[in-house]
C-alpha cells in the first residue's frame, strides 16, 4: 500500500470544506445581487436611459436607482422640490410620460438636463445627452392635486387628450441618499457583505487555519504522543474505508471534523444500521472506550461495518462484541461492571484491577479536560 500522510489528508479535506463552503457564500452573494435587479421594466427614461422602474409590480419601500438624461419640463413645486415630466417608452414601444420628483438640490443639475434635452429634439444629436442626474428612490401612486398641477401644465400648454393619456399611473420620487441606506434593500446589501466576507474568510482561514488539529492534539496527549507519531504511524495504513483509516493502534477520519479512536481503549463495539424514513439506510461501525466514549464511523454498507468492527476486535479481542441490550445498558447506568466483563482474566482478575481502571479513565479524563483548558488559556493570552 502506498504511503499515506494521515495529517495531511485531515488538512486537505478541512482545506476543501472550507473553500467550498466559501465559495457557496459568494455565488449566494451574487444570485442575491442578481435577484434585486429589476425584473420586470416598464418604462424607461429616453433611448440612452439606464434607469428602469418595474411599476407594473413595484414594492413599497422599496428603493430603486439609475440614471436620467433627459427632462422636459417642470410643473409644480413644494417647500422641498419639484415636479417634472420625462420622456419614455412603455413596454410597447410607444412614447409615454412619467412623473418624476426631485429635491431642490438637483434644480441646477435638472435645468442643464432640460437644456440639453430640446437641444437633442431639435438635432437628434446623441452626443448632446452628456448630462445626467443619478436617480435614487421609489415608486409612488401619484397624488390627485399633483395631476390637478399637470392638467393646469398641459392647458397652458394647450396639449390634447392624446398626450395626456401617455402619463404613467405611477411616479417615481427621489429622496436623499440616506434614506436609501435605510431601505429595505440594504438589509439585502448587508445580507451580502455577510456572505461575501463569510466565503473570503473561510478560504483564507483554509490555507492558514490549525485548528481543526486541535481536538487530535489534545486526543493525542493523553497517550505522550504528537501529529508527527500520528503520521509516521499512518504511513502504511493496515486498512482503508473512503476516509477512515486504520493502523494497529487507531482508528482515524481524514475528514473536517476528524475522529480519532485508541483501539487499546475499546470495550464494546459493534455494526449498526440506521433506517431512514424515504432515504437510504446508514451504515456504521460503533465503538465504546474505557474513557466512556461513543464514535461512530459512517461506511458505505453493512459489510464495511462488519470488517471494520472485525478488524479492530482483531487488535482489543478482549472488546464485547455485537449488540447486546444489556451491555448498553451497564455502559449508562453501571459502567464498572461493563469493565469487569471486558478486563475479567481467566486466572480471575480482583475487583482492584477493575478499580484501577476505572480510576485510570478519570485521570485520563480529567487530564484530557486539563490539557484543552490550559491550550485555550494559552490561546486567550496570545490574543
Amino acid at each position: 500500500m502506498s504511503q499515506t500522510s494521515i495529517i495531511k489528508k485531515i488538512n486537505n479535506a478541512n482545506r476543501s470544506a472550507k473553500i467550498i463552503g466559501g465559495l457557496v457564500c459568494i455565488v449566494f452573494a451574487i444570485l442575491i445581487a442578481v435577484g434585486l435587479l429589476p425584473q420586470h421594466t416598464k418604462y424607461y427614461l429616453a433611448s440612452r436611459n439606464v434607469f428602469a422602474t418595474p411599476t407594473d409590480s413595484y414594492k413599497k419601500d422599496q428603493f430603486y436607482r439609475g440614471k436620467t438624461y433627459s427632462i422636459y419640463d417642470w410643473f409644480a413645486e413644494n417647500s422641498d422640490g419639484r415636479f417634472y415630466l420625462c420622456p419614455a417608452v412603455d413596454d410597447d414601444g410607444n412614447d409615454a410620460y412619467l412623473i418624476v420628483y426631485m429635491p431642490k438640490k438637483f434644480e441646477s443639475k435638472a435645468d442643464k438636463v432640460m437644456e440639453q434635452t430640446w437641444a437633442y429634439l431639435e438635432s437628434g444629436d446623441e452626443s448632446l445627452l452628456k448630462e445626467s442626474i443619478n436617480c435614487r428612490g421609489y415608486i409612488d401612486e401619484i397624488n390627485p392635486k399633483t395631476m390637478v398641477y399637470l392638467n393646469e401644465y398641459f392647458d397652458a400648454a394647450q396639449a390634447p387628450a392624446s398626450v395626456r393619456n401617455q402619463v404613467a399611473d405611477k411616479m417615481f420620487v427621489m429622496v436623499p441618499m440616506q434614506k436609501v441606506i435605510l431601505s429595505e434593500a440594504s438589509l439585502y446589501i448587508f445580507l451580502e457583505l455577510v456572505l461575501l466576507v463569510c466565503g473570503l474568510w473561510l478560504i483564507l482561514t483554509s490555507f492558514i487555519s490549525k485548528k481543526h488539529l486541535k481536538k487530535i492534539d489534545n486526543r493525542l496527549s493523553r497517550e505522550s504522543m504528537t501529529a508527527s507519531d500520528l503520521d509516521a504511524e499512518f504511513r502504511t495504513p493496515v486498512l482503508q474505508f473512503g476516509t477512515i483509516y486504520v493502523s494497529d493502534k487507531h482508528v482515524v477520519t481524514a475528514t473536517i471534523a476528524p475522529q480519532i479512536l485508541t483501539i487499546a481503549d475499546v470495550v464494546w463495539m459493534y455494526p449498526n444500521k440506521v433506517n431512514q424514513v424515504n432515504s437510504k439506510p446508514i451504515y456504521q461501525a460503533v465503538f465504546f472506550t474505557k474513557h466512556h466514549e461513543c464514535l461512530r464511523f459512517v461506511v458505505k454498507d453493512e459489510n464495511q461495518a462488519e470488517v471494520l468492527c472485525k478488524a479492530v476486535h482483531e487488535k482489543q479481542p478482549r472488546a464485547l462484541y455485537g449488540y447486546v441490550i444489556e451491555n448498553s445498558q451497564m455502559y449508562y447506568s453501571n459502567f464498572d461492571a461493563l469493565l469487569a466483563q471486558v478486563y475479567k482474566q481467566d486466572d480471575g482478575q480482583t475487583a482492584s484491577s477493575v478499580e484501577a481502571i476505572t480510576a485510570e479513565t478519570a485521570s485520563g479524563t480529567a487530564a484530557e479536560t486539563a490539557t484543552e483548558a490550559t491550550a485555550e488559556t494559552n490561546e486567550e493570552e496570545q490574543v
